[in-house]
């Protein structure tokens, strides 16, 4: 009787413990994917403002938009493998965004404060899940594979529907510009990450790619919005609303100096979002 009674409490200490071990393992797994998807973000930034900021100082290179370098991507051998393993990589920055909004595992809680930065949280996502999509679209295009074509959605565009839909976005992008200027020199993006743990000889560096880097994807995005507010209500293509657009006016407007340091941000952009894959706080 006793020795059952051993034997059941052993047996249920180990599947507590089995249940604590797997339980680990999972969140360790989502973490890393997490992380993945932080890193292919990094990279995308990277080639974006490297590329640009070529075009910008007259070195090569051309105004990248998200599109153009999916298209010069898949045009390179392994093209297509590199734009799917791309879309696999920012699939798991999507689903932390995505995770976090529902689960709320940062305690935002549901003040209307802490419900728009959980929106928020889950609007960021869903922009990188079409990008991620338009990565495996691109590659599919290239094996012949359409799922739906470019007049089909420039038709849906300029419809009723289509037309509030932009309008939508727009707005959404205008007030996404406010909050990377104010996470820029707020400093806020340092409560993000486990500041205490970069090294003293780093912290600096660290602070001025996140203040430099947020503020220009403010600027560009400000730009995009502007654009995208102005395809809303005429019949301009909606691709004069994307980052390339965005390059091109700027580099009219404001010059090709302007357009390379705003590239050069986007770099810099890319070395804080690297900071993130490693000291990015990440509750999963």
């Amino acid at each position: 009787m006793e020795s059952d009674l051993w034997r059941k409490s052993i047996g249920r200490c180990v599947s507590i413990l089995n249940a604590y071990v797997q339980r680990s393992i999972l969140k360790s797994k989502k973490n890393i994917y997490a992380r993945l998807g932080l890193l292919t973000k990094a990279l995308f930034f990277l080639c974006i403002g490297v590329v640009t900021a070529l075009e910008a100082f007259g070195l090569g290179g051309f105004k990248a938009g998200t599109s153009t370098l999916l298209n010069v991507i898949v045009k390179e051998e392994y093209g297509r493998a590199i734009l799917i393993l791309f879309a696999a990589g920012l699939f798991g920055y999507v689903f932390w965004r995505v995770y976090e909004s529902i689960v709320d595992n940062e305690n935002y809680g549901t003040s209307l404060n802490g419900l728009a930065q959980r929106i928020a949280f889950c609007f960021g996502g869903l922009v990188y899940a079409f990008i991620a999509l338009n990565a495996i679209q691109v590659a599919l295009q290239a094996s012949g594979v359409y799922w739906f074509s470019s007049s089909d959605f420039q038709d849906f565009i300029h419809s009723d529907l289509g037309s509030v839909v932009v309008l939508g976005a727009a707005i959404g992008m205008l007030g996404g510009t406010c909050n990377e200027f104010y996470i820029a020199f707020s400093r806020i993006f340092t409560k993000t990450i486990h500041y205490d743990k970069i090294p003293d000889s780093f912290k600096k560096w660290a602070l001025t790619f996140g203040i430099v880097g947020y503020a220009s994807r403010g600027f560009t995005l400000g730009v995009a919005a502007l654009l995208l507010l102005d395809a809303a209500f005429t019949n301009r293509d909606i691709s004069s609303a994307n980052k390339e657009a965005a390059f091109t006016y700027m580099q009219y407007n404001f010059g090709t100096f302007i357009l390379g340091i705003i590239a050069l941000g986007f770099i810099v952009y890319s070395f804080y979002v690297l900071v993130e894959v490693r000291y990015r706080k990440i509750f999963m």
